[in-house]
Formats: structure tokens, sequence, C-alpha cells
């Protein structure tokens, strides 16, 4: 019979195939008989005992090998041995070669359809992800961010902290949770904690106090966008009240865009959507000056400098309506509770902004959910030792071998369109 296996030590006889793919039967080849390990007696064969494991796909199928292995006791002591197959791995009841196949994808698709497609259970292919990842942890290290990004996700039923490097725009870390318990060990264990120059976050308090003692050239910005999310999410409340004020004929044409009319920018607004919020304004001139506002304060962020940026949200905070645009109110006295932190985004090299972070922890959630509700430590695995994301743009040569940054976000983001982030 062909040799469809060419495996060292045993030659198939026969084949069948049954519902859920191949099984080809195998036996060994070599039929010495063995001395006893134990007391060094020849030992004398003891009947054959087939035994079943799991193998690479072929013709796209599972393959099951019933490999004959004869049995050996030995009288003097009453051992028993079966001969060793060096491409067996005995602990997952597969080849070393299937075992190595899922190790090389099981980071890049669901376990499920790694188990389909090879046959084996889906909690074997779980547990040689999970022996991956303990090797990975032991020996993958990635270089310390001096941009660093730090925000937060609600994953597998609790807040996770992602870390990211925001100077390459790669991921550089994941945490269980976002509290100082969590936090403070690892920017204590931070290997050249003092390089790092700048930390972008939101306003989570307890992301400053957690590294403001480990990472003593740290500087903290407050990232744009959660700023300008609560001149967003002020509006939002003026709009609710005021919406109900339009009248039916008005509130059919823009009911379903209205709330998208009044939270974009008017630059990114189209001929039709620039009429709809003229009648907005129209009918509800009361929102149209939280609206106005909204924009206002937007404006602080498009200023060249500091002192401009500082001048026009003065003016803004001064031209507040007393006892009203309450929210708005609320929005200047955080600015000025985080005022150091929040204009610092004009004292940095570039400007700083956690967009990349916001966006990979939509890819973790996409992850998440094509994974059927996946362990925060598959997630986090997944997330950090992407194969093909830390390729591309991760790491640069040194005299002394390769300095990884982590897995490249934009291509991260790539994968997970393409559906290969699963």
């Amino acid at each position: 019979m062909l040799d469809l296996l060419n495996l060292p030590g045993i030659k198939p006889v026969d084949i069948r195939t049954h519902s859920k793919g191949l099984i080809i039967i195998a036996e060994t080849t070599d039929d010495r008989t063995p001395d006893c390990p134990d007391c060094g007696k020849p030992m004398h064969k003891h009947g054959k005992r087939p035994n079943i494991f799991a193998d690479t796909p072929m013709q796209m199928q599972p393959v099951r090998l019933e490999i004959k292995r004869p049995r050996y006791r030995c009288d003097e002591c009453g051992k028993m041995s079966t001969p060793e197959l060096t491409f067996l791995d005995e602990k997952r009841r597969a080849t070393k070669r299937l075992v190595d196949a899922i190790r090389e994808r099981c980071l890049g698709t669901t376990f499920r359809a790694i188990a389909e497609q090879t046959g084996v259970a889906v909690n074997t292919v779980k547990n040689i992800a999970h022996d991956l990842i303990k090797e990975l942890e032991e020996t993958v290290q990635y270089k310390t961010p001096v941009i660093m990004g730090i925000d937060e996700i609600n994953l597998a039923g609790a807040y996770r902290c992602v870390i990211t490097n925001l100077a390459t725009n790669n991921v550089y870390e994941m945490l269980e949770r976002r509290t100082q318990e969590h936090l403070k060990p690892f920017f204590k264990k931070l290997p050249d904690r003092e390089k790092v120059e700048w930390v972008c976050s939101d306003m989570w308090c307890p992301f400053k106090p957690s590294f403001a003692k480990y990472l003593p050239n740290a500087k903290l910005v407050i990232d744009k966008f959660h700023v300008v999310k609560m001149a967003s999410e002020a509006l939002e409340e003026e709009r609710k009240q005021y919406q109900l004020q339009l009248s039916k004929e008005d509130r059919l044409y823009v009911k379903k865009s209205i709330r998208w009319l009044t939270l974009k920018r008017p630059g990114n607004l189209t001929q039709r959507e620039l009429e709809a919020l003229e009648i907005v304004r129209k009918k509800i001139p009361e929102l149209a000056i939280a609206y106005n506002f909204k924009e206002m304060f937007f404006n602080i962020y498009d200023e060249p400098d500091k002192q401009s940026a500082q001048s026009v949200f003065e003016a803004w905070e001064n031209s507040l309506p007393e006892g009203q645009l309450k929210k708005f109110h609320n929005l200047a006295k955080t600015v000025h509770n985080h005022y150091d932190d929040i204009f610092a985004y004009w004292d940095t090299p570039f400007k700083i902004t956690n967009a990349y972070t916001e966006g990979l922890n939509g890819l973790i959630k996409i992850s998440n959910r094509m994974g059927r509700g996946y362990s925060y430590d598959i997630i986090r695995a997944k997330t950090l030792y992407s194969e093909e994301a830390r390729k591309v743009g991760s790491g640069i040569r040194t005299g002394k071998g390769k300095v990884e940054y982590g897995p490249h976000i934009p291509t991260l983001v790539k994968q997970a369109e393409s559906g290969e982030l699963d």
C-alpha cells in the first residue's frame, strides 16, 4: 500500500472512511524484541493493542491513525512495555505535526473551526493554546513604550486594561483589571520604566496614581477624544429634552438623523443634512444654543498652541448662561479638575491621542464575539501574540538581535476586516 503518512516507524496497511473523516490503519515496522528497561532482561511479545491518534487532515477531511503496536512483557520483573513512536504526542493523543499545526493557527482563528477541521475536541485545541500561551509568556518581551496609551475595555464580564505603544501604534500589554491593585505591580515591574515620557489616558481616577510613583519621567496627557466626548454627551442631554417639540411633519423629516446631525461637525454634514439641521435650529432654538456650545468646545482643539487653547476655553466658559445648560457647566468643572493634564495635549512632541487604542478595543470585542465567549486569557493572547501583526512594523534589528514593540494595530484592523482575527 502506498505510504500516505510518511511517518517513521510505521506503515499504513488499510484505509477506510467514516462519517467524521478518514481512518488509516498502520502497523509498526520494528519487530526487534527489546530488553526490559528496569532489569535489563529480554522481554517477549504480549499481544497487540490498537491506539488511535489524530493526524493532520487529508483531502480536506479529519484523519485518525489506528496504530497496532505490540506489547512486551518481562517475565523476570513483570514490567510491561510498548514501543515508543517519536512522532506521537501521547499526552494529546495526536501526532506532533498536528499539534504543531494547531499551535500555528490557534491564536489566529476560532477553536471550534480548528476542531471541526481536524476532528479533535475543542478542549484539546484549548489546552494546546494554553500551553503555547505559557511558552510565549516566558519568551516574548516587547520594548517599553516611550509614549504609552492606557484604556479600558469591558470584556469577559469585567473591565480590563489595555496598554499600547502610541509612538509605533503597537499593542504592549493587557491587564486583567484596571484597578490600582493590578496597575501598580505592573508599573513597578515594568522594564526600562524611566524611558516612558508620556502617558495618554482618560480621566479614570486610578490611572494617574498608579503610574506616578513608578514612571519618574512620565507626564500625563488626557486623551482628546474623551474630553470632547463629554461635550457631545452634554449636547445629547439637551437634545433628548427638546426633540419632542418638533411637529409631526418635521419630526418625520429629521427623526432618524437628528442625533447624528447634532453630533457631527458642520464640515462633515451633507447638503441635505445641513438643511435638516437648519430646521432643528429654527424649531428648537434652545437646542441650537447647546449645539453652538458643543461646537465652540470642539474648537478648543483646533487651536495651534496651548495659550490660544486656554483662552478659547476661558471665553467658552465665561459665555455659558447662568442657570442653563447644566451639563456644560459640569463639563467646565471637569476641565478645571484635570486642567494641566488636559492642556498638556499642546506640550507633547506630536498630537497624542488614544485613537488607535480605541480601535483596538473594538477589534478585541470582535474576537470575543466570534469566539463565542473566549476567556480573558485567550483574548489577551490572541491580541498580544498575533503572528502576522507582529511581523509588520513591530521590530527593528540591532546588534543584540530583534527588538519587538508588539502587534501592529493597523495590521490587526486589516485582519479583523478580512475575517482573519477570529
